[in-house]
C-alpha cells in the first residue's frame, strides 16, 4: 500500500526504556571508555509519562524506562496493546513526547485506539538499538530478552504478536526496522518514521564512532545487525504478516534513503504504507505538525486481529 501521507488510529500502548549518561554522548562521542560509562536509571518525568524499573541481569544495573498508559487504565481490567518506541541519535525517552500528546488528545476526543506507549533509551544515544560487539553495551538484549517479558508481566498488555508493535524516529527508524523484521515472532507493526537507514559502508565513512564504538570496526557484524540486510533474510516471514510503514519528511536528508529502502520492499514483494510529510526537515515535531491524515489510524489496522485491540 503507498500513500503521500499515513494515518494511525489505535489504543496504543507505549513503554520507553531509558538510559541515560553522566556525560553528554556529543561532547564524548570518540572517547570509547567515557561513551560506554553506562548509568542505567533516570529521573522522574513531571508530564503525561510514568516511570517504571526492572533489575537487568544483562547489565547487572536496575533500569529505568517511561510508559505510556491510557485513560482508564487504573479503574479498568482491560487489556491494551503496546508499543515500544525508539528515540534518534544523542536523544532520550521524551523524544517521543510528540506523538504520545496527540495520542492522549485523541484517545479522549474517541478519535484513537486505547494503547500502552514505551519509549526506549540507550545510556550512549548511538547503540543503533543492537549489542555492541564489544559487549559493553547490550541493547538489543535488553530489550528483546529483558524490557518485553517485564512489561507484559507488569502491565495489562495484549501480550502476543498481534497486540505488540514498535516504531522510531531517526536512529529509532534504524531501530524498529532492524529489530521489527529481526523479531517478527514478536511484532504486528513496524513504523519507520525518517529512518537513518545506514549501511555498513555509511556507518565507516559517516559515523565512524558508531562504526568503531558499535561494531567495533567490524563490516560483517555491522552488515548482520543492519536492516537492508535483515528485511530480506526474513522477508517471507513478513510478507502479508506485518503492518508497515516508512514516513520521512520531504525536506529531511534522509529521505533518499528511505525511499531506496521503501524500494526494496517493493522489490521484496511486501506491502506497505509509504509517504513523504511535505514541508519537513528532520524534525519529529514539524512532521507531526504537518502530517495530513490519522496518525494513529495505523495502529487501529495494524491491531485489527487484537480482538478488536482491546480485550477484558
Amino acid at each position: 500500500m503507498i500513500r503521500n501521507i499515513g494515518t494511525a488510529h489505535s489504543k496504543f500502548v507505549a513503554v520507553i526504556l531509558c538510559a541515560i549518561t553522566s556525560v553528554s554522548a556529543q561532547e564524548t562521542v570518540n572517547n570509547p571508555d567515557i561513551v560506554m560509562d553506562l548509568q542505567w536509571e533516570i529521573g522522574s518525568w513531571t508530564d503525561i509519562w510514568r516511570i517504571g524499573q526492572f533489575e537487568s541481569a544483562a547489565v547487572n544495573s536496575d533500569v529505568s524506562y517511561y510508559i505510556y498508559l491510557p485513560p482508564g487504565y487504573d479503574a479498568s481490567d482491560k487489556r491494551y496493546p503496546v508499543v515500544y518506541w525508539f528515540h534518534g541519535a544523542y536523544g532520550r525517552p521524551y523524544s517521543a513526547t510528540p506523538v504520545v500528546k496527540r495520542l492522549a488528545a485523541a484517545i479522549s476526543a474517541g478519535e484513537a485506539m486505547e494503547m500502552i506507549v514505551v519509549s526506549c533509551l540507550d545510556p550512549t544515544g548511538l547503540s543503533m538499538w543492537t549489542d555492541s560487539k564489544d559487549g559493553r553495551l547490550p541493547m538489543e538484549t535488553v530489550l528483546i530478552d529483558e524490557l518485553i517479558p517485564h512489561i507484559d508481566a507488569s502491565y495489562r498488555t495484549l501480550s502476543d504478536r498481534s497486540g505488540r508493535g514498535i516504531e522510531g524516529f531517526s536512529m529509532g527508524g534504524y531501530g524498529a526496522a532492524y529489530l521489527g523484521f529481526k523479531y517478527h515472532q514478536l511484532f504486528s507493526s513496524v513504523s519507520i518514521l525518517a529512518g537513518a537507514l545506514h549501511t555498513p559502508q555509511t556507518f565507516r565513512e559517516r559515523r565512524r564512532a558508531i562504526f568503531d564504538n558499535v561494531f567495533s570496526g567490524d563490516t560483517e557484524y555491522a552488515n548482520a545487525r543492519s536492516p537492508w540486510t535483515v528485511i530480506e533474510k526474513n522477508a517471507d516471514a513478513v510478507r502479508n504478516k506485518t503492518s508497515i510503514r516508512i514516513f520521512v519528511g520531504a525536506d529531511d536528508g534522509l529521505l533518499d534513503w528511505n525511499r531506496n529502502y521503501h524500494t526494496q520492499l517493493d522489490e521484496l514483494g511486501i506491502d506497505h504504507e509509504w509517504g513523504v510529510v511535505p514541508d519537513s526537515p528532520h524534525d519529529l515535531e514539524i512532521v507531526m505538525q504537518n502530517w495530513d491524515g490519522d496518525f494513529f489510524d495505523h495502529y487501529r489496522r495494524a491491531f485489527a486481529d487484537s480482538a478488536s485491540g482491546i480485550r477484558q
